[in-house]
């Protein structure tokens, strides 16, 4: 009698078994990867939403009053809720500005993506109106 070699169908289900499993693993690695690489996207743009509000509130040398502001705006093909906190600073002729942004989807608010805080100071025009009021 010849014998033959080759698998049994143990070794095969087995070998199945264990290439199913590590199949499933690099799947769920990659939805992972893919959620992840989202929420950094999210990040970055939210980052980018909130230094442009910074930086619109520096350009035009506006003396921010106290308060809270909320806004929508859109950008990089998707809209953002974006709030603006003003409170004194802690300095004299300072304002804390916190700017807290996050994705809106179907008109809801889907949490914070990114939170920016910062100080700015008086502009020089409100100022020199401070210290010359009659000129």
């Amino acid at each position: 009698m010849k014998t033959q070699s080759g698998f049994t169908l143990v070794e095969v289900l087995l070998a199945l078994a264990v290439l199913s499993l590590a199949m499933i693993a690099l799947g769920q690695t990659l939805g992972a990867s893919a959620v992840a690489y989202r929420n950094i996207d999210d990040t970055r743009l939210a980052y980018m939403v909130a230094a442009d509000k910074l930086v619109e509130m520096q350009t035009f040398q506006l003396w921010p009053e106290n308060g809270e502001q909320d806004d929508r705006v859109k950008y990089g093909e998707r809209e953002w809720w974006v709030q603006t906190k003003i409170s004194d600073g802690p300095y004299p002729d300072t304002r804390r500005v916190d700017i807290d942004v996050g994705p809106l989807i179907d008109d809801e608010e889907r949490g914070l993506a990114y939170s920016l805080a910062s100080l700015i100071g008086k502009p020089a025009a409100a100022m020199n109106n401070q210290n010359n009021p009659g000129g």
